[in-house]
């Protein structure tokens, strides 16, 4: 679609002042005139394929548009004009990517303009909450989940479900089941296990294990179920062969789909049902009302996220990884989605390793699980969070 804008030059100078993209908007059209040679009439166009916020595609939009008159070139109907240009707004991990193809002709001259994206400064505002860590157990054999209740703690491993008792606060080993499986296991492995009175349940790729702990039982098979992201109300299909969700959803979200993730989460704020997606690509996108169009997308969120139902602030706090890589410490910090940013909640909770998987849990969604493994030790250890009401 080709826009025509008459803008005032007050409001132009005005928004100058208050956006830093502009000068960059200003620069990009004099590339493109320099690339068309200074035409004496030309259309442009614009397409968004970008999360690219629709009131700052606006303004730049605008500019674009001030910048081009402003040099002299009359802005005409594409069948008219001497050149025609498409602007593309597009994005990599770090910052957007404005592309502008020019055609004059036969002739077509691509123009590229890469720009930061800006800092929002409501994101620098003062934490208000504290992140709890409780420590669960530590192995040194590798662990993919844990659950537990008042009676049980069930730790999943790579060959089986090892269950202990809680003898006056410790936890005192019972008994092991012991997983089958015919395929080999992807190299970097994942799982989930879930608890449920005596019921066991064990996801694992292309496999899903049900049991029991009262009689000890288990049975597994293969399987392409999907698997239980948190309490109930999100559910997607696992790859039986990589470490990442494929993107299909289960649940009550069958039928949508989204890009393949590692990890996910959803909850209600309001009227509005969110979802979050931490994609393979490195891109964290949020979702609002429905699933069709990202409403927002975060660079610097790590790998693993976890709601929890605090009940401060807005009700439900984002935990998220830093991202960093599996062989440094992590961290964990509270956020909360206002609108489309993502705003800190808490200070970050230093940890001694990489977050291997965090997972909703509890009755009321109030705490996550962990598991992360030392790189000093190559120890593994089961720990809980939970987000506390101020500092």
């Amino acid at each position: 679609m080709v826009l025509f804008l008459g803008i005032m030059g007050g409001r132009v100078f005005a928004q100058e002042t208050q956006s830093p993209m502009l000068p960059a908007a200003f620069e990009f059209v004099q590339r493109i005139l320099s690339a068309a040679g200074s035409p004496g009439t030309m259309s442009v166009s614009f397409q968004n394929i970008s999360v690219f916020p629709p009131d700052l595609q606006e303004t730049v939009q605008n500019a674009i548009f001030t910048s081009v008159r402003n040099s002299g070139v009359q802005l005409v109907q594409p069948e008219t004009a001497i050149a025609q240009t498409e602007i593309t707004f597009s994005e990599n991990w770090h910052e957007y990517v404005w592309v502008a193809r020019v055609q004059q002709g036969t002739t077509s001259k691509l123009v590229m303009k890469r720009v930061p994206r800006p800092e929002h400064t409501a994101a620098s505002r003062s934490p208000m909450m504290t992140v709890r860590k409780g420590f669960v157990w530590r192995q040194d054999s590798p662990m993919l989940d844990f659950a537990q209740d008042e009676k049980n703690l069930a730790i999943l491993e790579p060959t089986q479900i090892a269950i202990y008792s809680n003898e006056n606060g410790n936890w005192r080993p019972r008994y092991t089941l012991s997983i089958t499986h015919a395929a080999a296991w992807p190299r970097d492995l994942r799982g989930r296990v879930l608890l449920s009175g005596s019921q066991v349940t064990a996801f694992l790729p292309g496999t899903r294990c049900n049991g029991s702990t009262s009689p000890p039982s288990l049975d597994c098979g293969a399987s392409d179920d999907p698997w239980q992201i948190d309490q109930g109300t999100l559910s997607a299909f696992f790859s039986p062969r990589r470490n990442f969700f494929t993107g299909i959803l289960a649940g009550q979200n069958a039928g949508g789909s989204v890009l393949p993730f590692f990890s996910a989460a959803t909850w209600q704020a309001g009227d509005t049902r969110q979802w979050l997606f931490t994609g393979t690509d490195g891109r964290t996108r949020l979702y609002q009302y429905d699933l069709a169009s990202p409403a927002a997308l975060f660079n610097t969120f790590g790998s693993n996220i976890a709601t929890v139902h605090s009940g401060c602030g807005s009700g439900w706090q984002l935990l998220v990884t830093a991202p960093t890589d599996s062989v440094r410490p992590d961290s964990i910090q509270a956020m909360e989605i206002a609108g489309r940013e993502a705003l800190p909640a808490s200070s970050p909770v230093e940890l001694s390793g990489a977050v291997q998987a965090l997972w909703t849990s509890g009755k009321n969604n109030e705490l996550a699980h962990g598991i992360m493994q030392s790189p000093a030790t190559g120890r593994y250890e089961a720990f809980t969070l939970t987000v506390n009401c101020g500092q």
